[in-house]
C-alpha cells in the first residue's frame, strides 16, 4: 500500500513539473515568435540565394547484338577473322557504364568547347565551383590555372588537378544508369549549377564515348577490311600487267610459221600468269565484299531518343520549404535552450 502511494506521488510530481515546464514555454511565446520568424527568414534568404541547378539528361538505345553469324563461317574457310567473337565485345552489358565515366572519355571531352564559348569545358566548370580560389591558395597549384586548350599541353600538376575534377564530375555530378535491366536503355545525365556545362558535357561525352566504343568493337573487321583492299588493289594492278603483257607477246607471235611453236611460249606464260591472277583477284573481291558487309553488321546501333538541348529546366530550392525549415529548427532550438537554462537555474 505504502509502494502504490509512492508511485502515485512520484506519477503525480512528474506531471507537475511537466506542466510547469509547458507553462514556461507558453509564457516565452513571443522570444519563440520572434525566433522562428528569424529562422525562417534565414531559410528564405537561403533559398532565395541558391543557385539554381540544371540537368542535362540524355536517353539512347543501344544494340550490342554480336552479328557475324553465317559471313563469318563461310569466312573464316579463307583464314579470315571477321569479329563476332565475345572477346570483342569488351564492354558488353553494364561495362558501356564505366565506359562513360572512365578518366579517357571525360578528360577528351573536358577540353572541348561548347559552341558560342571560347573557353573549355574544364575551365568552365573550375570557375563554376569557384576551385581556383583555393587553387591559388597554394604554391603548387597558384599558377596552374586555367587550363590550356589543348590537353596535349597539360604539365604534370595540371593533370593531377584534372584528376580532382573528374573524381567530383563521377562522385556527384554525372550520372550513368540502365533503368530497366531488360532493356537496351541507357540514360545519361549531367547536374551542375552552369546550364551550359550540364547541356554540353552530356552531349559531347555520348558522342566521344560512342565513337570510341564503335571502333573499339569493329577494329578486327576494319583491319581485315584494309588488309584485303591492299590484297586487291595489288592483284588488280599486278593483273592488268600480265594482259598487257599477253597482248603484247600475241601482237609479236602473230603471222609466224604454225610449225615454230617455241615462239609462242612466252605468250602462253603471259596467258597461264593472267588467268591466276584473275582467279586470285576473283577471290579477293569476293572475300572483300564479305568483309564489307561484316563491317557494317558489327557496327554497333546506337539511337539517341533524347537529348538536352539550351535552355535547360532550372530546379530552385523552394524558398517556402526552406523558410518552414528554418523557422522550425529555430524554433526548437530555442526550447531546448530554454528548458536548459530553466533547469541550470534551479
Amino acid at each position: 500500500m505504502i509502494q502504490e502511494n509512492s508511485e502515485e506521488i512520484s506519477l503525480k510530481i512528474l506531471l507537475i513539473k511537466l506542466g510547469s515546464f509547458f507553462r514556461y514555454i507558453l509564457s516565452k511565446w513571443l522570444i519563440l515568435l520572434v525566433v522562428g520568424v528569424i529562422g525562417a527568414a534565414i531559410g528564405f534568404f537561403i533559398a532565395y540565394n541558391t543557385k539554381p541547378i540544371y540537368i542535362g539528361k540524355l536517353t539512347f538505345v543501344l544494340s550490342t547484338e554480336t552479328k557475324g553469324g553465317a559471313l563469318s563461317g563461310l569466312a573464316s574457310q579463307f583464314g579470315l577473322d571477321m569479329g563476332g567473337s565475345s572477346g570483342n565485345d569488351v564492354f558488353a552489358g553494364d561495362n558501356i557504364l564505366t565506359l562513360f565515366k572512365s578518366k579517357k572519355m571525360i578528360k577528351a571531352v573536358l577540353f572541348k568547347k561548347p559552341p558560342g564559348s571560347n573557353d573549355i569545358l574544364a575551365n568552365i566548370i573550375v570557375k563554376d565551383w569557384q576551385w581556383e580560389k583555393k587553387w591559388k591558395k597554394k604554391a603548387r597549384t597558384k599558377d596552374q590555372f586555367p587550363f590550356p586548350s589543348d590537353v596535349v599541353n597539360l604539365n604534370p600538376v595540371q593533370d593531377s588537378l584534372l584528376r580532382e575534377v573528374h573524381a567530383e564530375l563521377i562522385s556527384k555530378d554525372l550520372t550513368v544508369a540502365r533503368p530497366d535491366k531488360k532493356l537496351s536503355v541507357f540514360e545519361v545525365s549531367t547536374t551542375s549549377t552552369s546550364e551550359i556545362f550540364a547541356c554540353y558535357l552530356t552531349r559531347f561525352l555520348m558522342d566521344e564515348t560512342a565513337e570510341f566504343y564503335i571502333d573499339t568493337k569493329t577494329s578486327i573487321a576494319k583491319r581485315n577490311l584494309r588488309m584485303l583492299q591492299r590484297e586487291a588493289d595489288s592483284l588488280r594492278g599486278a593483273l592488268g600487267g600480265a594482259i598487257s603483257s599477253t597482248a603484247a607477246e600475241a601482237d609479236r607471235t602473230f603471222a609466224l610459221n604454225p610449225a615454230l611453236q617455241v615462239q609462242k611460249a612466252p605468250a602462253q606464260k603471259s596467258q597461264v600468269r593472267a588467268t591466276i591472277l584473275a582467279t586470285a583477284y576473283g577471290e579477293v573481291i569476293k572475300n572483300l565484299e564479305i568483309a564489307k558487309i561484316t563491317v557494317q553488321k558489327e557496327t554497333p546501333l546506337y539511337q539517341i531518343l533524347d537529348v538536352p538541348e539550351m535552355p535547360l529546366k532550372q530546379k530552385r530550392a523552394s524558398k517556402l520549404f526552406y523558410g518552414l525549415i528554418g523557422g522550425m529548427i529555430s524554433f526548437f532550438i530555442t526550447i531546448i535552450f530554454l528548458l536548459i537554462r530553466r533547469f541550470l537555474r534551479k
